[in-house]
């Protein structure tokens, strides 16, 4: 066989280390300005080890495969800022000196996540740390938050108070069609930080959040079909040298600039090993410089100007991909319910305390827009129900006549069996 005729695409990178020479086989990808190595079974550990670490171990359906998720009527948003949530994680059994809880801000469109830790969950503690997040990325026109429509109230009323020209309102608290992406990204956080604080053998997770943050951030998200900090930004995101093609065991040598500079000498160049090294005259500057240099800065702005587009509009679009198949998913498993119905409702952990009965019987009162109105013997409850937050009972113990005509919270109803 002739190998020369075999490998006339590849390229052959000789990186001069300390030791002796090492030789790399390479391929050119066409897509971007990216390189693709071949690596030996012996490096393969190591490899899916460098990517399994950053998205802080998160298991192997963060690596290749699809999470699936049931919810009647996804909400999608089309723009950066026009829908974002808030959270709360409690660490008060875990506390780390003063701190108790953990903000989890997202937004909606990007899954873009930033966390901050919290010594209250007292709304003004809540809306002094948003008003730092809303200077840096803007404010959203509406912010939910599944802590209580209460809850939620009072942090806009804060927020205006703080920021006289804000305007936002607080969207439906526990809404179903969205309560599902803060859930998810609130277990990812929990189990990254986990592992965060086993790997350092520490105890500060408020610490661990901004690393913990990066790494959720950086991690594939299977909605968008990008990472969140992709989606936002519209590049990958980087870690320094790391995030080049030069070999790993070449950026373990680089102490300085003009190591850098020494070793892009030997030919390895980060944006087109192909056709930039050719190039270059051979001196250490210029191939750096040239390495750095921007074409045009304007062309270059513009250009990153149209992938920061080009990457939330592709967001949205899977993510309407990702709903059409979580509906049709929902409409398989959630046959639809008929007025006259009973069903059985779960009371959120929120709104009952630890004696309190973990569901609620109730009645299909009307059905619009497969949005269900319960009665139950206390009231009707203000939310409209979703087909995935009840279970259809086959007895009937509760008629619609039973409903008294008054409108009544799901919280109250949960106080009212004490």
């Amino acid at each position: 066989m002739d190998y020369c005729d075999a490998l006339a695409n590849h390229l052959l990178t000789q990186c001069l280390l300390r030791g002796p020479r090492i030789e790399k086989l390479v391929v050119p990808v066409s897509e971007g300005n990216l390189t693709k190595y071949y690596v030996y079974n012996e490096q393969l550990f190591q490899l899916l080890n460098e990517t399994h670490t950053p998205v802080g171990h998160g298991g192997r359906n963060r690596m290749d495969t699809i999470k699936k998720g049931l919810v009647v009527k996804p909400i999608l948003s089309s723009e950066i800022n026009s829908r974002c949530q808030v959270d709360l994680i409690d660490m008060q059994a875990q506390p780390d000196d003063h701190y108790k809880f953990i903000m989890v801000y997202q937004n909606h469109l990007t899954k873009f996540v930033i966390l901050r830790p919290l010594t209250h969950k007292r709304a003004e503690e809540v809306a002094y740390v948003l008003i730092d997040i809303f200077t840096t990325f803007g404010a959203p026109a509406i912010l939910q938050s599944d802590n209580g429509r209460e809850f939620a109230n009072k942090v806009v009323i804060e927020l205006c108070s703080m920021w006289e020209e804000l305007k936002i309102v607080h969207g439906k608290p526990r809404h179903s069609q969205s309560q599902g992406s803060v859930e998810r990204a609130n277990q990812d956080i929990q189990n990254i930080l986990a592992t965060w604080l086993a790997d350092n053998n520490s105890r500060k997770w408020s610490e661990g959040l901004k690393f913990v943050q990066f790494m959720k951030n950086r991690s594939f998200h299977h909605g968008t079909k990008r990472s969140p900090y992709e989606a936002m930004f519209g590049t990958r995101a980087k870690v320094g040298l790391k995030s080049t093609q030069i070999p790993t065991d070449l950026i373990s040598t680089l102490k300085s600039e003009e190591d850098l500079e020494k070793a892009l000498g030997c030919g390895i160049n980060i944006k087109n090993i192909n056709e930039k090294h050719e190039k270059s005259d051979g001196s250490d500057k210029d191939s750096a410089k040239e390495l750095f240099s921007d074409e045009d800065e304007n062309d270059q702005i513009k250009l990153r100007i149209e992938s920061i587009s080009s990457n939330r509009s592709k967001s949205a679009e899977n993510l309407k991909v990702q709903a059409k198949k979580m509906k049709n998913l929902s409409e398989e498993r959630f046959f639809p319910g008929k007025e006259g119905e009973n069903v059985k409702i779960k009371i959120p952990d929120v709104d009952r305390a630890r004696c309190d009965l973990r569901c609620n019987l109730g009645v299909i009162l009307s059905v619009k827009d497969n949005l269900y109105e319960i009665g139950t013997n206390e009231g009707r409850l203000h939310q409209l129900y979703s087909r995935n937050q009840f279970t259809i009972c086959k007895e009937v113990f509760i008629q619609a006549d039973d409903v008294p005509p008054v409108h009544i919270s799901l919280r109250e109803v949960a106080r009212c069996k004490m």
